[in-house]
């Protein structure tokens, strides 16, 4: 389910990616005019300027908005988040708005800089099936990267990003645009970075098709067979996800053997749970995802994770990356699942219940 901002942070991040698209396209129009204009005809070296400007800037500009809104400077991410419902609709479309709006200014801002009017007709023509499939590809491969670096690297995102779009820019037809609010945008300037009006629609259609394929590659991807081990309870009298350097994680394994039962240890950092299997012990408690972290001694502060921004399967997400993140010990029998804190709480589901708890240490 995904999270509702406060109304104070939903403006922040609006701003943000107001002014983070607003950069942008600045950047990728205002980088065209002087590339161009010093190129003096050569139009590699004036690609070349220009596509390692907006490479540039576009990582930077994820890495500095990341934490204030997600970063997504560009509706097929947002689009994207809906989709996997990591945002609600109403704030998916407040983000379009921003970033329709930012490119707008962006380009104007751009234009004004280099003493051009701020509003122009484009007059450059994209269109085609070679231009159609250029962008297809380009937004395709945008939004995979992004998806599979978001739940295993989300760090690398940025620079990964910014790298795709230089080479994007040099091997698509079509020049890359792989953004339907920079299309639009882009398409008020009559200069290198311009676009027709006329073929806008198109170019959209055509990034909406590449981010939808990349979706369903990944939701196929992420789609695994369901495992006897991911049942709950197992097939063993107790499992106990344990870290033998906790004191309270020991002490519950004492109470296990005490009661007779010799349980299954799985030492969690060792070998982390799946994202299903933290999934189904987060249900069998009866817990919320928020519920399982552990903030003291991990890099929970360094990740912001108190953020409301994070969803629940990117907190679920971080969890698998960074095991340390799980709370511990959670102990599983056929009588449930509780995260034992205090140690006794494992009484609750064991077999034969002990009339007096002791502390083992």
């Amino acid at each position: 389910m995904a999270l509702k901002p406060s109304p104070a942070a939903l403006r922040r991040a609006l701003a943000a990616e107001f002014v983070g698209t607003a950069l942008l396209l600045a950047t990728v129009v205002g980088s065209g005019i002087g590339s161009e204009r010093l190129a003096g005809g050569n139009l590699a070296l004036a690609l070349l300027a220009n596509s390692l400007a907006s490479g540039l800037v576009l990582g930077v500009l994820i890495a500095s908005f990341a934490p204030v809104s997600g970063g997504h400077l560009n509706p097929l991410v947002s689009l994207m988040e809906w989709a996997l419902k990591r945002c609600s609709a109403p704030t998916a479309a407040l983000y379009l708005v921003a970033q329709v709006a930012g490119a707008c200014a962006g380009v104007m801002l751009a234009q004004a800089m280099f003493g051009l009017p701020v509003a122009q007709s484009a007059t450059q023509v994209h269109t085609g099936l070679s231009q159609w499939l250029s962008e297809l590809v380009a937004a395709f491969g945008l939004m995979t990267i992004t998806l599979h670096l978001i739940k295993t690297k989300p760090e690398a995102v940025p620079a990964a990003v910014g790298c795709y779009i230089v080479a994007a820019i040099w091997f698509t037809g079509s020049g890359s645009f792989s953004n339907p609010a920079g299309t639009l945008a882009r398409s008020l300037t009559d200069t290198f970075t311009g676009i027709r009006p006329v073929d806008v629609p198109a170019f959209i259609l055509s990034q909406l098709a590449g981010a939808a394929l990349a979706l369903a590659l990944f939701a196929w991807m992420q789609r695994t067979p369901p495992q006897p081990e991911e049942s709950l309870p197992p097939m063993t009298d107790a499992t106990i996800l344990h870290n033998p350097a906790c004191g309270t994680s020991r002490n519950v394994l004492a109470l296990i053997r005490a009661n007779g039962i010799e349980p299954e240890i799985v030492e969690y950092l060792k070998t982390p749970p799946t994202r299903e299997r933290l999934r189904a012990l987060v249900q069998a408690m009866d817990l919320p995802v928020r519920g399982l972290l552990r903030q003291k001694g991990t890099c929970y502060d360094e990740l912001d994770l108190g953020n409301a921004k994070w969803s629940d399967d990117q907190l679920l997400d971080f969890m698998v990356a960074h095991p340390v993140l799980i709370n511990r010990p959670i102990v599983v029998t056929p009588l449930g699942a509780r995260l034992c804190r205090p140690s006794e709480q494992v009484l609750d589901i064991l077999p034969a219940r002990l009339q007096h708890a002791a502390t083992y240490r």
